[in-house]
């Protein structure tokens, strides 16, 4: 199952000794540092066909109060091996970005072999112009918009990026973790790439080749961040390094950072990776 995805405390020590009065001023003293911003959550959104269960996000946002009056928009693509997976798989990471000042929409899609490629990818851009469509109620800045996925959802995140649909905006920047970005190297009897692009490779060379995003990579791709752990024998991370070596010969702007010593999983929640995948999102989408 190559493939398969398996799923600043702050304490403050006041001395018993100081005054009442003493302790109020160190704690007011002290209370920016404590300022943890309040996230709202809209929980299943519908996005698309009002009949396709699947046609759902949840948006993650600062409360009004705290929320700048544009703010940078990130689609978040939850990972599963195109065949299973949810949205709330990245709740975490969902509120870490919206706690950053991102408006954050994370979705389902249609899943394989239900629904074949590419009914994900379609899923994806159909959400992304939904956000664009709500910019204003949302608070989006459509001159700030980025992808966040890992596994297949890395996959599509990269789709979205380097092959984008006609009438919408271009993404400004991307992470894309841990993801298969050329389905042609995967091992010929791949059941789920069977079942998502509805066939081997030997029947539909093409169709393997099209759904890969090392195969779209152009000059005029937005910024990607990439990152794999070493011990990923899920995905190997010479997936990762061939979209690296693809993005370099095209001269896009990218990171590629290697999580030492991690699998797939760990990967995922490893705190120091994605924040700076965050942090490189953050610097990439300056709200317009």
């Amino acid at each position: 199952m190559w493939l398969k995805m398996t799923v600043v405390r702050i304490s403050l020590f006041i001395l018993l000794d100081l005054g009442l009065s003493s302790s109020l001023a160190f704690c007011q003293e002290l209370k920016p540092l404590l300022k943890n911003p309040e996230v709202v959550v809209s929980w299943n959104v519908r996005y698309g066909d009002a009949a396709e269960p699947m046609h759902v996000g949840d948006i993650y946002r600062l409360e009004e109060s705290e929320a700048p009056s544009k703010s940078p928009g990130i689609i978040l693509i939850h990972g599963g091996a195109w065949f299973a997976g949810d949205k709330t798989n990245d709740t975490q990471h969902a509120k870490r970005l919206a706690k950053m000042g991102f408006v954050v929409m994370s979705i389902n899609y249609r899943l394989a072999p239900t629904h074949p490629f590419p009914a994900q990818i379609d899923d994806c851009n159909l959400a992304l112009g939904w956000m664009v469509a709500n910019a204003d109620p949302l608070g989006v800045s459509i001159d700030a918009l980025g992808a966040w996925g890992y596994s297949a959802g890395g996959h599509l995140a990269a789709l979205m990026a380097t092959n984008p649909k006609a009438g919408l905006p271009r993404l400004k920047a991307t992470v894309v973790g841990a993801a298969p970005c050329d389905l042609t190297r995967i091992p010929a009897d791949s059941q789920f790439l069977v079942g998502l692009l509805g066939g081997t490779r030997g029947k539909y060379p093409e169709r393997y080749k099209d759904a890969s995003p090392v195969t779209h990579v152009s000059p005029d791709d937005p910024p990607l961040f990439l990152f794999h752990g070493t011990k990923d024998w899920l995905v190997p991370p010479v997936s990762s390094e061939l979209m690296r070596d693809a993005l370099e010969k095209n001269h896009v702007s990218f990171e590629y950072l290697v999580v030492p010593k991690k699998a797939h999983l760990t990967t995922f929640i490893d705190h120091e990776a994605t924040e700076r995948s965050f942090l490189f999102l953050k610097e990439h989408l300056s709200a317009k």
